[in-house]
């Protein structure tokens, strides 16, 4: 956070608590922090859908699928199994 940043953030008497929140979020470390943490999230949620892709039949294996498509075709599949468990009672 820069001087100018840290004086304008101490000076609660001119600032609403809005205000020193927005300066405080422009603040380079702030920014810095909040890409990492957002960047581990899209991976962590890209890996799921790549362990959820590998489980469902589709062919050919190695075609490109939205996650939009994966997330349908997983519906479709769990109805399909739903289905076999139900026709064996």
């Amino acid at each position: 956070m820069s001087l100018k940043s840290f004086l304008l953030l101490m000076r609660t008497d001119c600032t609403s608590a809005a205000e020193r929140r927005r300066i405080h979020r422009a603040s380079l470390p702030y920014r810095q922090v909040h890409a990492n943490r957002e960047r581990l999230r899209v991976e962590s949620f890209n890996h799921a859908f790549q362990e959820l892709r590998t489980l469902l039949p589709v062919l050919p294996p190695d075609k490109k699928m939205t996650k939009v498509q994966i997330l349908r075709l997983a519906t479709s599949y769990i109805t399909y199994l739903n289905c076999l468990l139900n026709y064996d009672k």
